[in-house]
This record gives C-alpha cells, structure tokens and sequence, in this order.
C-alpha cells in the first residue's frame, strides 16, 4: 500500500492545472475503494453571525449532474452533516448513511437534513470518507471520497486505509490550492466593487472621506457613496463595523 500510495501522490503534479490535478487524484482514489470525488473550498467558512458560507469552489467527479447546484446553489452544503462535523475537527474520519451505521454523522442528523441525506441515499451514495483541511489564513477545504453501494468488507477496508487516504488529501491540496481561479478565494457571501473596497481598505487606515476623495481623486460625495454602499451590502450597522465585517470576510 506504501508503493501505491507513493506512487499516487507522486502522479499529483502541482505544475499542472487545477482540473488535470483532480482528475489524478480521483484516479488515484480509487485504488482506495471510492468511486466519487468531491474538493471544495472557500476562503471564509462562517458568516459573522455563524451561518456556514457555500464553497467559491466545488471539483465533483463521478457525481450526480444536479449535485453541484444541490450544494451551491439549493443549500444542501449547509444542510450536509459530513461538513458540519468536518468544519469542527482537524481530524479525518468516515461516514455512512445507512440506519443504525453508528459513525460520528449519525449523532447529528435530525430533520433538517433529511434532504441531503434522502438525495444521498437516492444516488447510492451512502459510505465515504472526508479529510477537512484548515488553513492557517482562516480557509477551508474538504476532500471526500465516496464509496458507491459499499458492502460491510469495502467499508471496513476503507476504514483502514483512512491515514492513507488522509496523506493523499494533503498531497492533492497543497498543489491544488496555488492553481486556483483569482475567483475561488473570494467569499460567496458578500461582493464589493473594486472601488467599494478600496474606499473601505483607505477607512481601515484612519482616513476621513475627504482623505480618501484627495487620495482617489475623486470628489467626496462619490466616496461617500462608495462607502455607504460598502455598508449596506455587508448589512453593517456603521463605516467601522463595516470595516470589521469586511475584514472577517477577508476582503481588505
């Protein structure tokens, strides 16, 4: 198994693209049982309030077609138990959806994910595997492999190749992460113009709007503008909250 997985993570080549490298490593894990590969990540995992932000960037293979608008777009990332529980451990672990299957999603599922889970059992999709991957900014990422109508054999086998698979997931993503989109390390929760950033960045430094309308060149109404609009869209009570929450969102 050392062989394998040497030579695996020797085949992920972080001078490749994103998309070339995800390809691998799906290849790769399925010498390790799991049939379905999904990577996501995003720069800032919690709203202000503690809310769970969807992914800037979500990498299926092997999924059902509709499963990325499911997560991204219908709220079953923030519904899903497997990225409840990983967003608060460091450690990787697996999962089953089956009744009575005893591992740790199963002591929080209750009825509000009842969407994710019928959709998961629907597709097959019911034993994996998942490796949450914080990073020292304050990013997220989760690498799951998911096993398709696993028996008791395949799911205790991936139980014990779980360090493995856990060594794989870090190999993948330290490649992966410096071949991401400008786009995917910007949060879904909140957009700023360029402006409108620069204008708040120029207020987390002390400066008054006719400051900042001398430095800009522009005149102080229009900064003011910008300013307010900073303000309403991250729903800030005031310019200095506003500069708070736009720095929890990493956008200064």
């Amino acid at each position: 198994m050392l062989d394998t997985l040497v030579d695996a993570a020797g085949r992920i080549d972080p001078a490749l693209p994103l998309d070339a490298q995800v390809d691998r490593t799906h290849e790769a894990m399925q010498a390790y049982g799991f049939a379905t590969l999904v990577y996501d990540y995003t720069p800032v995992p919690w709203t202000h309030d503690g809310a769970m932000i969807a992914p800037s960037l979500l990498c299926l293979r092997n999924a059902p077609d509709d499963m990325f608008a499911r997560w991204c777009d219908d709220g079953y990332y923030q519904r899903d138990p497997v990225q409840q529980v990983a967003m608060r451990t460091h450690a990787p672990f697996t999962w089953c959806y089956r009744d009575k299957a005893g591992t740790v999603i199963n002591t929080v599922i209750d009825d509000s994910h009842r969407p994710v889970v019928e959709y998961l059992r629907d597709s097959g999709m019911v034993y994996g595997a998942t490796v949450p991957l914080h990073m020292p900014g304050g990013g997220y990422a989760t690498l799951t492999g998911i096993c398709r109508g696993a028996d008791a054999t395949a799911e205790a086998e991936v139980r014990h190749r779980l360090a493995d698979f856990a060594l794989l997931a870090h190999v993948f993503h330290a490649g992966a992460f410096a071949r991401y989109d400008p786009s995917a390390h910007v949060t879904r929760a909140v957009s700023l113009s360029a402006r409108e950033r620069e204008c708040l960045q120029f207020a987390a430094e002390g400066l008054t709007a006719k400051e900042i309308a001398w430095r800009l060149n522009r005149s102080i109404a229009t900064v003011v503008m910008h300013l307010n609009a900073a303000t309403r869209k991250l729903g800030a009570r005031n310019r200095v909250h506003a500069v708070t929450m736009a720095v929890h969102y990493r956008l200064l």
